[in-house]
């Protein structure tokens, strides 16, 4: 069962991907010294590809301890939801990894990622990640690879892109709200605008709607959620004391991203799917802010009936979801497309 699941998940991540049997053929890997710790990154593309100056697409993952690349069955993949191969000749991309995580991994850890994602296993869960998992980590690795970057003669600074998802997205509202000045374009996709610690009580409210639990329960547990914030709080730079994630963690990527938002004042898209429930309600309300600050740098983009992976849900009649298509590639063109007029 485990390599059947294995396939189908390697189905939607590789579906049109870049693939080579040689990682030189697909990246090239860069090191930066930061203090005790290194920060890796890969540029993709050959070493021939590093002459043609290009502008910069940086794309900044969501959250969870996944490799930067994969390889199965003798080729590598990276860990990318769009194709890279249509835009090659436009803009080198870059991704980096995640400190404390692999750098390469093969199916058998990506079974071992599944289960951990259930069960926490310090396997991939390393000491390392999660000391290392906040938002002020984060921004200060994206803000040193791409002050790095833009100084490489093959690298148009006219063109600067961050690209980030999910935990992503508050990575890239608070890298270009507030520190990175060399960024021209930003595209971020399925993020909050308030704290992520409030899905905890959305999803218990919302558990209460569809009769998963009393309203009772749910209740309690959203005040139980409200004493777990406060601890939170009282120690948000706390890598000992969890609470799922580490308090430093949960604090940090609690940051309320709207603020970082209304600081960027260059171009700015950001693509949500309208089925994300607890990310599509802040999304729908975000341009009534940028429209009482008078900014016009905002293209909102919703996709309907689309989930937080931009999945499209196909429902019956009754309205149960009978199946999903991924459509990750078709909202990267849009992005593209965007680009090519911004």
């Amino acid at each position: 069962m485990k390599k059947i699941l294995l396939l189908i998940f390697l189905s939607v991540q590789f579906s049109g991907h870049s693939q080579t049997s040689k990682l030189e053929d697909l990246c090239q890997v860069f090191h930066l010294p930061d203090g005790k710790d290194t920060t890796t990154f890969v540029v993709f593309g050959t070493k021939e590809d590093l002459k043609i100056k290009k502008p910069l697409f940086f794309f900044r993952q969501g959250s969870q301890p996944r490799p930067l690349l994969e390889i199965f069955e003798g080729k590598y993949y990276p860990q990318i939801p769009f194709q890279m191969k249509p835009y090659k000749n436009d803009y080198h991309f870059v991704m980096a990894q995640k400190s404390g995580t692999a750098f390469l991994a093969d199916s058998t850890y990506m079974v071992l990622l599944e289960n951990a994602l259930k069960t926490g296993d310090s396997t991939v869960f390393t000491k390392k990640y999660m000391a290392n998992n906040h938002l002020d980590k984060a921004t200060y690795q994206c803000n040193q690879i791409i002050n790095y970057l833009v100084k490489q003669p093959w690298i148009d600074t006219k063109k600067v892109v961050f690209c980030g998802g999910s935990e992503g997205f508050t990575v890239g509202a608070n890298l270009v709200g507030n520190f990175n000045k060399s960024v021209t374009h930003t595209i971020l996709f399925s993020g909050h605008t308030g704290r992520r610690f409030e899905n905890e009580i959305y999803q218990n409210r919302q558990a209460a709607r569809e009769g998963k639990i009393t309203d009772e329960e749910a209740q309690q547990q959203i005040e139980q959620a409200y004493k777990g914030w406060e601890d939170v709080c009282k120690y948000p730079k706390s890598i000992d004391k969890r609470y799922g994630d580490t308090y430093y963690a949960w604090h940090s990527f609690s940051t309320k991203n709207t603020d970082n938002l209304l600081k960027i004042s260059t171009p700015l898209y950001i693509a949500y799917g309208t089925s994300d429930n607890e990310i599509a309600i802040g999304l729908d309300f975000l341009p009534l802010d940028f429209i009482e600050k008078g900014k016009k740098n905002l293209t909102l983009k919703a996709y309907l009936n689309h989930d937080h992976q931009f999945f499209e849900l196909k429902k019956d009649a009754s309205g149960k979801v009978v199946d999903k298509v991924y459509r990750g590639d078709d909202v990267a063109k849009d992005w593209f497309e965007w680009l090519k007029k911004n």
